[in-house]
């Protein structure tokens, strides 16, 4: 039997607590568990760089010990900088491919034979921890249906009843 550590958002994370990933160097990373059939995403992932050869490696491995074994990374080449087709990770070889048409905050992630397809908004390398923290809450909501950069832009706009303020 294998055991699979999996990151659970709390319900209600205290205002003041750490944004997505507590330890330095760690992966910022949260998934949706149990997955849900019925997201756009299934988490969030928060690089700090955008140079994706160095930040995929530790993505790949905390998925890998998390249980999911990605053989495919599908990618916007806008988002990025240059990146070659394959990418060395342990003992195995990972395909990268860039396609424009995918929406530029999305990074799927394919091959695994238990869960298929994992979709991560990818939380641009700048962002603030209170906007990151915000960006993660919504990307692993249950019912959450927006394509990755609206789900970034209507965090960054106004709602109506919060006299301008951008939305919490």
């Amino acid at each position: 039997m294998t055991t699979i550590r999996v990151t659970r958002r709390s319900p209600a994370a205290p205002e003041d607590a750490e944004a997505p990933t507590a330890r330095p160097g760690a992966v910022r990373l949260e998934l949706i568990d149990p997955v849900s059939a019925r997201t756009t995403l299934d988490g969030a992932w928060w690089p700090r760089s955008s140079d994706l050869t160095t930040e995929l490696a530790p993505l790949l491995e905390e998925l890998s010990r998390r249980g999911i074994r990605a053989t495919r990374v599908a990618f916007n080449p806008g988002s990025w900088a240059a990146a070659p087709r394959r990418l060395q990770v342990g003992d195995r070889t990972v395909r990268l491919g860039w396609f424009r048409h995918l929406d530029p905050q999305l990074l799927n992630l394919t091959g695994d034979l238990r869960r298929g397809r994992v979709d991560l908004l990818v939380v641009p390398p700048g962002t603030t921890k209170d906007d990151a923290r915000r960006a993660f809450a919504a990307a692993t909501d249950r019912g959450n249906s927006a394509e990755p950069t609206d789900l970034l832009s209507a965090l960054d706009a106004p709602g109506p009843a919060d006299g301008g303020q951008p939305a919490r």
